[in-house]
């Protein structure tokens, strides 16, 4: 039995093996074109991760200072010694993706019998393995690893949201007709589900955590058991230096107000974890210095059309409008580096960059006003300054980051927020310009 257990919520049981399972972990896409058994060290790594995982969806965060959650989380694994070696850094690792105080017991369970491939009839010709989310950076990172020659297998977290995984679909339809035959893909579902009218309780789609910082534990983990069940050692996990970074746009969204899913400290920890593990695999960011904009103007757009970066979906929101929102700060991001690419922009929900005063009072506004301001104090301050105000970089020179080279990328991102402004977006340049 896994368990999440909150002190003001109680227990809430997750199991997605027995009979009354609530969730589903189904890897058979991906045992289907195994060529290597998978140890019983990096199924207890998938169990772990699939539980803290649907735990993280099952805890609704409170609002301001109840924002930070309690979390206990037990599940039995076939390795105890190891992990219980391991079990800090895990919660280390939890706390830099989600800020949360969470425990983690991993107590003796029943030995499981090993998960042999299935013998595929035409073992898959790969040489890496690529994280493919949906997203406009999994996209650039799969069309950079294909240009060069590579031959990857493409991993994707389905959770049960229709919007993403038919955005997936397209991509790698995408992908297909550039460079046929030179991938192999599969979806691993990762989600609640519920079994039987006699499943376990799990909260309603209304009642589950939206922010899902401990997401990347999963997606990354994922990449590590596909490098397993293939035979390769090389993981994929691509995303901006802007996002990776994860500064936060204000002192309001420090901890996990701001997304650390690719952050290097996270990176590095994970791979402390597998490395005690004995699991052979590393997870590789390779825009790490680079802003969107650049990834759009070295990557995509040599390679694909307009209309083909534009299947990829980076809204928070996705699934939720029939366009993206245009009011988060990823959608924000996405078109300000769209233009800068020289790309066409997109239609979304709102339009705050183009009319902001429009929005004035609402959560797409303060997001505007936030990535403005930031990228206004990138271009003016000093590296010495921004070490000062932003000791989060401290973090990425831990991690083995240069944070000389950071701060480089830094400006630059700002550089072309400004430009992109200027010329497309004056009311939004005008309010830049105050805190020039």
């Amino acid at each position: 039995m896994w368990e999440s257990t909150d002190g003001a919520e109680g227990v809430v049981p997750l199991d997605w093996t027995a009979d009354r399972r609530n969730s589903v972990c189904e890897i058979s896409p991906l045992r289907a074109i195994s060529t290597h058994l998978l140890s019983p060290v990096i199924v207890d790594l998938l169990d772990i991760a699939t539980a803290v995982y649907l735990a993280d969806v099952a805890t609704v965060r409170g609002s301001h200072e109840e924002w930070v959650r309690d979390i206990r989380i037990s599940v039995p694994v076939r390795e105890p010694d190891l992990w219980h070696a391991s079990r800090q850094d895990l919660c280390h690792l939890l706390y830099v993706l989600t800020r949360d105080r969470i425990e983690l017991d991993l107590p003796q369970g029943r030995p499981a019998p090993p998960c042999p491939p299935q013998e595929p009839t035409t073992p898959p010709d790969v040489d890496c393995v690529c994280l493919l989310s949906g997203g406009l950076d999994s996209l650039a990172g799969a069309v950079m690893l294909l240009r060069t020659g590579r031959r990857p297998l493409f991993v994707s977290h389905q959770s049960g949201n229709p919007t993403v995984e038919a955005v997936q679909r397209r991509i790698l339809a995408i992908l297909s007709n550039h460079w046929p035959g030179q991938f192999t893909a599969v979806g691993i579902r990762v989600s609640p589900s519920q079994h039987s009218s006699q499943a376990l309780p799990f909260p309603a789609p209304q009642l589950r955590e939206k922010s899902r910082r401990a997401r990347s534990f999963l997606f990354t983990t994922l990449g590590a058991v596909a490098a397993q069940a293939v035979g390769v050692s090389e993981v994929y996990l691509c995303e901006n230096g802007i996002l990776t970074a994860a500064l936060p746009l204000t002192p309001a969204r420090v901890g996990s107000l701001s997304t650390r899913s690719t952050h290097p400290m996270a990176l590095s920890i994970f791979g402390d974890i597998l490395e005690r593990a004995g699991i052979p695999c590393t997870v590789e960011n390779p825009f790490i210095q680079q802003t969107k904009g650049e990834v759009l103007r070295t990557c995509l757009k040599p390679s694909l059309t307009p209309q083909e970066i534009g299947a990829s979906v980076s809204c928070w929101a996705a699934g939720r409008h029939n366009r993206p929102c245009g009011g988060c700060v990823p959608c924000i991001l996405r078109r300000l580096s769209l233009l800068s690419a020289g790309l066409p922009d997109e239609a979304c929900m709102v339009d705050v960059l183009a009319t902001p005063e429009q929005y004035r009072g609402t959560e797409a506004y303060g997001n505007l006003i936030d990535l403005l301001t930031q990228a206004a104090t990138f271009m003016t301050k000093t590296e010495l300054d921004l070490l000062l105000e932003y000791p989060q970089l401290v973090d990425l020179h831990t991690a083995g980051t240069n944070v000389e080279d950071t701060v480089r990328t830094l400006k630059r991102h700002a550089a072309e927020v400004y430009a992109v402004c200027e010329e497309h977006f004056p009311a939004s340049a005008a309010l830049m310009s105050m805190d020039l």
